[in-house]
């Protein structure tokens, strides 16, 4: 499974959201919405260590991509061959 961490608001978080539903609506990817402050956004923190999103872990791989918008694309169109 693949975790995307977002906040509200973020054109970067669109991005993803709309090239997932775009290409990958059918494959195991979650989305999950954090708090607007950095500090609270603990399950972002624990994943990549840093704040800032988008970011993704895949759980099959054990990749993450901390806040960078065309790296998880890439990411994803390589694994779903898209």
């Amino acid at each position: 499974m693949i975790t995307i961490y977002q906040i509200k608001g973020c054109p970067y978080c669109e991005r993803v959201r709309e090239w997932v539903e775009a290409n990958a609506a059918d494959k195991p990817i979650i989305f999950v919405t954090e708090p607007l402050e950095h500090e609270k956004r603990k399950k972002t923190i624990a994943v990549s260590g840093q704040a800032f999103v988008p970011t993704m872990k895949d759980e099959e791989t054990s990749t993450v991509i901390a806040d960078d918008d065309e790296k998880i694309i890439e990411y994803l169109k390589n694994k779903f061959k898209k």
